[in-house]
C-alpha cells in the first residue's frame, strides 16, 4: 500500500454495480407507464447522491481531519470526541476510519485507553501508511494498560521492525516481556536503546520501574523508585505505587506494602488498568497470609458507618 492511499478509497462492490442498473430499469418502466412525475425527482436525487454528496463528504472529512489534528497537536485532545459527535454527515455517509483514528489518538492522550483500544482496532486496517505508526504506538500502549501483554509485545515489536525506534514503545515491549517471564538480554537491550534515545521524563520513569521489576523477577538487588516520582498519566501513577509495594513486600514490610498497593487500587479505579488489578491481588494475598484482611480494605470496601466510627476514634 502506497503513501497515496487514503481512507476515502472507493471499493466497487457487486451491489454498487447492480443497484444503479436496477434503478435505471425501474425508471424506464415508470417512464413507459406514463409516471413521469416519479422519474424527474428520482433522477435529481440520484444525481445528488452519486455526484454531489461524495464531494460534500470529502470536504467534511478533510475539515474534520484538519481540526482534529490541530486539537491533538495543541494539547486539546479532550475536545476531539465532541468534535467527532458533530460529524453527522460523515457518520451517515463517510468512512469511519478517519474518525476512529483521531478518536483513538485523542483517547490515548487523555488516558482513556479502554476507549482508545476499540477505535484504534477499527482505524488501523484502513489507515494510510504515513498515519499508521502513531496509531500502532497508541494501540501497543492501550493493549499494555489493559493487561494484554502478549499482544502489546507483538504490536510493539512489529512497529519497531518497521524502523521506528520510539522510546516509549521500546519500554512497553520490554515491560511486557518482563510480565511474560522473558527477562533476557533482548529485554534489557530494549531498555538500553530506549534510555539512549533521550527519553521524556515519563519514559525515563517507565524505564526505571521496568528495571526494578526485572531485578525483582531475577532475584537481583533492585534500585529504589526515584524520589518524587510522579506523572500526569494515571496508569503510570498506578504503576509507581505498585512497584513501591513490590519493593516493600520484598523487604518484608507487608504493612507498608499493603498501603502502597491500596494507593494503586484507588488511583486506578477510574481507569481499567491491569496494574491496579495486580495491586488488588497482592492486597488479598497479604490479607490471607497475615490474617489482616480487614485492615487492607480500600475506602470503597469499608462500610460507611465503620468509616465514620474510625474518624471519631482518630
Amino acid at each position: 500500500m502506497s503513501d497515496k492511499e487514503n481512507y476515502e478509497k472507493v471499493r466497487i462492490t457487486t451491489g454498487g454495480i447492480i443497484s444503479p442498473l436496477i434503478t435505471l430499469a425501474l425508471l424506464i418502466v415508470f417512464w413507459r407507464l406514463g409516471q413521469k412525475w416519479i422519474v424527474a425527482p428520482v433522477i435529481v436525487f440520484l444525481l445528488f447522491y452519486y455526484m454531489v454528496l461524495p464531494k460534500i463528504v470529502r470536504n467534511k472529512a478533510a475539515k474534520f481531519h484538519r481540526e482534529a489534528l490541530q486539537l491533538l497537536a495543541t494539547g486539546k485532545s479532550a475536545a476531539v470526541p465532541d468534535l467527532a459527535k458533530k460529524q453527522f454527515l460523515l457518520q451517515l455517509f463517510g468512512p469511519t476510519g478517519p474518525i476512529d483514528a483521531k478518536l483513538g489518538l485523542a483517547y490515548s492522550q487523555i488516558g482513556d485507553h479502554e476507549q482508545a483500544l476499540g477505535c484504534l482496532l477499527n482505524a488501523i486496517p484502513g489507515a494510510p501508511t504515513h498515519e499508521r505508526p502513531a496509531l500502532q504506538a497508541a494501540l501497543a500502549k492501550a493493549l499494555f494498560v489493559s493487561g494484554d501483554l502478549a499482544r502489546a509485545e507483538a504490536e510493539g515489536r512489529a512497529l519497531l521492525r518497521s524502523g521506528l525506534q520510539l522510546p516509549e514503545v521500546l519500554v512497553l515491549v520490554a515491560r511486557s516481556r518482563v510480565g511474560l517471564n522473558k527477562v533476557d538480554t533482548d529485554t534489557f537491550g530494549y531498555l538500553d536503546e530506549a534510555e539512549s534515545s533521550s527519553p521524556s521524563d515519563d519514559v525515563q520513569l517507565m524505564i526505571d520501574l521496568t528495571r526494578i521489576e526485572a531485578a525483582l523477577a531475577t532475584g537481583r538487588k533492585p534500585r529504589d523508585v526515584p524520589d518524587g516520582a510522579d506523572s500526569t498519566q494515571r496508569f503510570l501513577r498506578v504503576w509507581i505505587h505498585l512497584v513501591r509495594g513490590f519493593l516493600r513486600e520484598n523487604r518484608g514490610d507487608q504493612e507498608a506494602a499493603s498501603k502502597s498497593y491500596t494507593k494503586a487500587v484507588r488511583e486506578g479505579k477510574e481507569e481499567r488498568c491491569w496494574f491496579a488489578n495486580v495491586a488488588h491481588g497482592r492486597i488479598e494475598h497479604i490479607g490471607r497470609t497475615t490474617g489482616a484482611t480487614d485492615e487492607l480494605k480500600t475506602d470503597d470496601q469499608i462500610d460507611p458507618a465503620m468509616r465514620r466510627k474510625k474518624k471519631k476514634r482518630r
